[in-house]
């Protein structure tokens, strides 16, 4: 297997930011990807998972260890299930399910990254979720090698959260059952969406997508309630969006050098192009705390984030 040294992660970022990865490794297959969790243990070497880069903020400072890029993708339809590996892109597995009349993932049109982070955090939007269709998921054991399928209870899927996020565990191959259903009209949904992403959500700066987790309408002090009472929404539980809350918290546009709360979505930090990771960390902090402050509301993230300290 060929290794290679210091690659810049901010290549395989959708922020664009991150320093070099001290080792790294493109897993084309599952041989390739035990070959690689092997040596990790063997040299004792920390080990990160990567796919799609769009949930993901890495340090200034590289990772000091092997970086494995997954990427096993591919998608096959047998009937009304679709499987693909964990590398393919949320755009395939949408386009294909339609192209053959699939019903019951249409809703991700749009949806950046890949097939195996959208069931790691359980992804979703419009009502829809990842865990609504999941079968089945294969996964290997970082230090056993073993492979392990996983019906979609033993997954326990929860709001952006699977047992991914909890085990050393690496998805690899997973089958969605879906429902026959009109072409057309799917094209017409997943367009939809696309439109909307394109319209609200600010695709034209380097982004990782929600930086936090919608709020639970419970987790909002009963004070602040009849405030936010008109942008109550059901995802897929009453909760208030957190834009509008950190918006109404006068953090639109804040910047940390050139990392930005966006203008156009107050969810996303956008890089105005030469952002730093500690700039991103820096305003997420910021953001927490004002909002914390202002409506004793705890926003939760959403992206992994690799600091050096590992804790934001």
């Amino acid at each position: 297997m060929q290794i290679e040294e210091n690659i810049p992660l901010r290549d395989y970022s959708t922020f664009r930011v991150g320093g070099p990865a001290r080792y790294f490794f493109k897993a084309d297959t599952g041989e390739e990807l035990t070959e690689a969790l092997t040596l990790a243990k063997e040299e004792k070497w920390p080990l990160f998972i990567l796919a799609g880069g769009s949930n993901v903020i890495f340090p200034d400072s590289g990772f000091p260890g092997l970086v494995v890029l997954l990427a096993i993708a591919g998608v096959t339809v047998s009937g009304t299930t679709v499987t693909a590996g964990a590398a393919a892109t949320m755009k395939e597995l949408v386009d294909t399910a339609i192209e053959h009349g699939l019903a019951g993932i249409e809703w991700a049109g749009g949806l950046p990254g890949s097939f195996g982070g959208a069931i790691r955090g359980n992804a979703g939007a419009f009502r829809g979720e990842t865990k609504d269709v999941v079968a089945s998921v294969i996964s290997i054991d970082h230090h056993s090698g073993q492979i392990r399928t996983r019906t979609n209870v033993e997954c326990q899927f929860g709001y952006r959260d699977s047992i991914f996020k909890h085990v050393h565990e690496v998805i690899v191959e997973a089958t969605l059952q879906l429902k026959p259903g009109d072409k057309a009209a799917l094209r017409e949904v997943a367009d939809s969406r696309i439109a909307f992403r394109q319209e609200r959500h600010p695709l034209e700066y380097p982004n990782v997508g929600s930086i936090f987790k919608n709020t639970p309408l419970e987790k909002v002090p009963d004070h602040w309630r009849e405030h936010f009472n008109d942008f109550i929404k059901v995802d897929p539980f009453e909760i208030v969006p957190s834009g509008k809350i950190i918006q109404d918290a006068g953090l639109k546009g804040y910047q940390v050098g050139d990392a930005q709360v966006s203008e156009k979505h107050a969810n996303y930090i956008v890089n105005l192009g030469h952002a730093t990771a500690s700039d991103i960390v820096q305003l997420i902090r910021h953001i927490r705390s004002t909002v914390k402050l202002k409506f004793g509301i705890e926003l939760e993230t959403e992206p992994e984030i690799l600091t050096e300290e590992t804790i934001v």
